[in-house]
């Protein structure tokens, strides 16, 4: 089960704006949300079911979310949401454990989710199965199973298909991508090769204790593959379990 979140919002555009930085954040297999616009509404939401975080804006159509608190105790973290700065003390008086003032953007976000999460119940989010591509105008279902590695490369992320070599780009990061997939069959060796176990044919140790790799298909000529010195042990220790 992943986490339960109420959103008490009463602007869509605001709720769903959240939600995808949620998603993006985190994956979209390991959150269910709910959404309530006003007070009473949000007093029955969390009267009727448990949530493991909830966020609230404090300007709702029908009043100050404060008023909640009046009718309901709520036990869980709570993040408070505003485009206004006076409320900041009232929140954090309310039960409020963070506050983001609007606009906030992603790595907003994430600071506060980072102060959080070990608040929340563990979860696992599910491992990514395949990836929907595009090559021309076709599009494809491409299999996780089917990836030798993954290549970043200026701004774009491309997957290399196994078999054909052909490179397909990838519309993520390796950054979030490597909580998609599973840890004993890809490691991150540096900040551009995310690499499957069975896509390396050789090793060669360097300088530093860096580790030179030759992949199956090769990457482009003139881009070495090497795991960095910081990451060096830790491959190590993967490629001995």
């Amino acid at each position: 089960m992943g986490w339960k979140i109420l959103i008490v919002e009463d602007e869509d555009w605001a709720f769903v704006g959240l939600k995808e930085m949620l998603t993006t954040l985190y994956g979209e297999t390991v959150m269910t949300f709910s959404n309530a616009k006003e007070i009473q509404e949000a007093v029955v939401a969390i009267n009727k079911q448990h949530f493991d975080l909830i966020f609230m804006d404090i300007h709702l159509m029908d009043g100050l979310s404060f008023e909640i608190f009046k009718q309901v105790s709520v036990h869980v973290p709570l993040i408070f949401t505003t485009a206004y700065e006076q409320y900041a003390l009232e929140a954090y008086q309310n039960q409020g454990y963070a506050y983001l003032l609007k606009p906030f953007d992603s790595d907003e976000l994430a600071q506060v989710m980072n102060r959080i999460e070990p608040l929340l119940p563990k979860v696992e989010p599910r491992l990514k199965q395949r990836f929907l591509v595009k090559y021309g105008n076709f599009l494809k279902s491409l299999a996780i199973v089917d990836i030798a590695y993954f290549m970043a490369e200026g701004k774009e992320l491309y997957a290399v298909e196994k078999e054909s070599g052909m490179t397909y780009i990838i519309e993520d990061t390796i950054t979030h991508l490597v909580t998609q997939v599973d840890p004993l069959v890809f490691f991150q060796i540096n900040r551009k090769f995310l690499v499957r176990i069975d896509a390396i044919q050789s090793m060669l140790k360097t300088s530093r204790n860096r580790i030179k790799l030759e992949l199956f298909p090769a990457p482009p000529a003139g881009i070495d593959v090497i795991v960095s010195e910081e990451r060096s042990p830790s491959f190590q220790r993967w490629l001995d379990q």
